[in-house]
């Protein structure tokens, strides 16, 4: 601690961001781009998972009467699924009914997302509102980016429109890409959980940005005019899968989620990720998504023949690449432009999950730092106005309330006898001066 010569008191050191301004101080501990990028897919992986907050209350409001399906014997959902695609509060169920006059209340959609003094914020969106195709629309969604590629063609953007079946003036991409990939992921790994709940959410994220997975086709026989064959739509056969269970349901759930995301494009690089993953043919792909799966095998089935692999891609991806191929054989693969895409794909699949919680650890921490720079100006603040308040009060007569110290009174004491040498020095001299002068003069 130093000593201040003008107060003669021991100070504790002045911490040089003292005097910047707080706005300045909580800039420097915002969360940084990709922790803000990681947090807000994790969240809406979790929204995938288990639903907006808003939604829960309609989830089981609705769930009785849109799954008596399998009871009857019928595959196509009940006019009551279709038309279960609440938000569980009644404002924001208002809201999404006027979505189409452009009346949701966007600033407040995004406020109540936001605001993370709601600590469910932290977890997830308020509802799965926030995947929904944001083009020409006013509904929330937490991921505005996309929108930038949706209108180049660019950056291969115009051979992926392609590839997707995008049509002219259509949106190409939606919201929810790495989250749909991070939530498939983890329900290949722990499953679903209750199916009902599940197949709920994906009527509703179908329903806002994919129609055609919930339909069912009807096919008339030409030779038997008076005869019709049903083809169940995509949804009620991965359902199907799923409530078997066992190796029929195993990556059904990522498909679907990967199916049901906004714009063909975003679909088709779903489909690509769940390819790579093995699952090209574990069903629940809609047409988009099933193109890019397909895609992820055919680039891996083309970099196997380069370098003359035998082994089919299909079967390396379903079983493990680690398991079907020697390492040699991998780092060949990977030396191939489309053996990396898709070993790439399938890495990133596998690691956007851990990176996920990586980036919200570190989200939280800097949001801790923020909140604690606030905190701290507080406090100073009091301190500030607790000592202007007292004032001249506290404060001696004399001496501004210096106390005296051993070394203090040391360094005092070896002054005046410096002082006191050097007079007596002096004295001597004149001393000496003054006997030459009157031996001279007499």
């Amino acid at each position: 601690m130093p000593l201040n010569p003008l107060t003669g008191q021991f100070e504790d050191y002045v911490d040089p961001q003292a005097n910047e301004p707080l706005a300045m101080r909580m800039m420097g501990a915002a969360p940084g781009i990709s922790a803000s990028l990681g947090m807000s897919s994790r969240r809406g992986a979790n929204t995938l998972m288990r639903g907006g907050y808003f939604d829960d209350a309609s989830r089981r409001a609705t769930r009785r009467a849109s799954y008596q399906v399998f009871q009857n014997g019928s595959l196509t959902p009940t006019p009551a699924t279709r038309k279960s695609f609440l938000f569980g509060s009644r404002r924001f169920a208002d809201d999404a009914a006027a979505r189409g006059s452009g009346k949701m209340a966007f600033a407040k959609t995004s406020r109540v997302n936001n605001a993370f003094y709601r600590p469910r914020n932290l977890s997830r969106f308020h509802s799965l509102s926030v995947f929904g195709a944001s083009e020409g629309s006013s509904l929330y969604t937490y991921a505005q980016g996309h929108r930038l590629f949706n209108k180049t063609e660019k950056f291969g953007m115009g051979a992926l429109r392609n590839a997707a079946g995008v049509g002219a003036g259509e949106a190409a991409f939606g919201p929810g890409l790495f989250a749909a990939v991070s939530a498939g992921r983890r329900m290949d790994l722990r499953g679903v959980g209750n199916v009902d709940d599940f197949g709920l959410r994906i009527q509703r994220l179908a329903t806002m940005n994919n129609p055609a997975m919930l339909e069912s086709k009807l096919t008339t026989i030409p030779m038997l005019a008076s005869m019709n064959n049903v083809t169940p739509s995509v949804y009620d056969k991965a359902m199907l899968s799923l409530r078997a269970g066992g190796t029929e349901a195993r990556g059904v759930a990522g498909n679907l989620l990967a199916s049901s995301m906004a714009g063909k494009g975003t679909q088709y690089l779903g489909g690509y990720f769940r390819g790579a993953q093995g699952f090209a043919r574990a069903g629940g792909l809609s047409e988009a998504a099933e193109k890019g799966a397909l895609r992820a095998v055919s680039h891996l089935d083309e970099a196997f023949a380069k370098i003359g692999i035998k082994t089919s891609a299909q079967t390396a991806l379903e079983g493990g690449v680690l398991k079907n191929l020697t390492g040699k054989q991998i780092l060949k693969t990977i030396g191939t432009s489309g053996g990396a895409k898709v070993l790439g794909a399938r890495a990133a699949a596998m690691a956007i999950p851990g990176l996920q919680f990586v980036a919200a650890a570190s989200f939280v921490y800097d949001l801790g730092k923020m909140a604690g720079e606030v905190v701290k100006s507080g406090i100073n603040l009091a301190r500030d106005a607790n000592k202007s308040l007292q004032g001249s009060i506290n404060k001696p007569m004399f001496g501004m309330g210096y106390k005296d110290t051993e070394a203090a009174a040391t360094s005092r004491a070896r002054g005046v006898m410096a002082i006191q040498n050097s007079r007596l020095n002096a004295r001597s001299v004149l001393g000496s001066e003054a006997a030459m002068m009157a031996s001279h003069f007499g």
